[in-house]
């Protein structure tokens, strides 16, 4: 891949730089977002910090849009393309940009729609569970962080515009769907695999620090389960668009249910476990189909690896043939 200053570092290294990368670009990121907020708004974030606490008005909805496009701008895409080129020579090739095929891409979205009823099914256990009585005073931390998500979420997604819905799919779910895919599967895996020499352990430690990032206990679980199974459509397909697909439409999917429940158009229930015969039939059915799309993914995949592994070994042989022929 060429010579660039981390393309051999030690993986430790690596992602120390990677967070400070990361935190720098946020940190400028957002200063650009303030700015914006102030000429458009003429609202000073560092004069009044509770400026965007108002979700009844729509200009407080539409600044945290603003800042929530340089915050996942700034913290994944900026960092992710800024490491790569400072580790390889062919950057989107580093992040795991390569051809995929049309049904692995197909595969990759279907998976994520089957797989919907398990992650309902694991976030009602999550919410189930309590820390320690010692540990109250965190619990109510993170009740009140996980209450302040929900209704900034709703305040920006649950609106019946449609026009709202075409920007809210850009900035809250394909800018996502790239930017934190570069990060936590085309660069932290390489890292972690590099680092411990197993990519199941890569995987997983990946999808525990996406989970993580979020600040969001009662949805730990299935995000982190979520992160590893996007982490392994990595994997398998060697192909970063493989996540990012699935990743994209787990996000779209969650806010046109949310616009859909805002206009009264489809029950606010269903988007939810209930732990009835239906309920963990369906959550039975979402297995099956989750098992056989995994399988079906990883058939073709490794198909599909072995045919070109056999095109350029015979690309190799006929070019070796030219050359001993003096054809070249």
């Amino acid at each position: 891949m060429g010579s660039r200053p981390f393309s051999n570092a030690d993986p430790f290294l690596q992602l120390i730089v990677l967070c400070l990368i990361a935190f720098f670009c946020v940190g400028v990121s957002m200063l650009m977002g303030q700015g914006l907020l102030n000429a458009l708004w003429g609202v000073n974030l560092f004069e009044n910090t509770s400026a965007l606490s108002d979700y009844e008005d729509e200009n407080v909805v539409q600044m945290n849009r603003v800042l929530l496009f340089f915050q996942h701008l700034g913290l994944f895409v900026i960092p992710a393309i800024f490491f790569a080129r400072l580790s390889s020579v062919d950057w989107k090739k580093y992040l795991g940009f390569r051809f995929i095929m049309s049904r692995i891409a197909i595969a990759s979205a279907l998976v994520i729609i089957a797989a919907l009823p398990l992650i309902n099914v694991m976030a009602w256990f999550n919410e189930g569970l309590a820390l320690p009585e010692s540990l109250s005073s965190l619990e109510e931390v993170f009740a009140g962080m996980e209450e302040t998500a929900q209704k900034l979420t709703m305040a920006i997604a649950g609106t019946g515009s449609v026009s709202s819905l075409m920007v809210n799919i850009l900035v809250m779910a394909l800018l996502p769907a790239l930017g934190e895919e570069m990060i936590f599967r085309g660069l932290m895996i390489p890292i972690f695999r590099k680092w411990t020499g197993n990519v199941h352990v890569a995987v997983w430690l990946s999808a525990f620090l996406f989970s993580a990032m979020h600040f969001q206990f009662y949805g730990f679980i299935p995000r982190f389960l979520l992160g590893a199974l996007l982490g392994y459509l990595f994997v398998w397909s060697k192909s970063i668009w493989a996540p990012i697909i699935a990743h994209f439409v787990n996000n779209a999917l969650a806010l046109i249910l949310l616009f859909m429940m805002a206009r009264g158009s489809i029950s606010e229930d269903l988007d939810s476990f209930d732990p009835d015969f239906s309920g963990w039939l369906l959550v039975g059915i979402s297995a099956i189909a989750v098992s056989g799309l995994i399988f079906y993914i990883t058939k073709y995949s490794k198909g599909w690896k072995n045919n070109r592994q056999a095109e350029q070994l015979q690309k190799g042989l006929e070019e070796s043939q030219l050359d001993d022929q003096g054809y070249s």
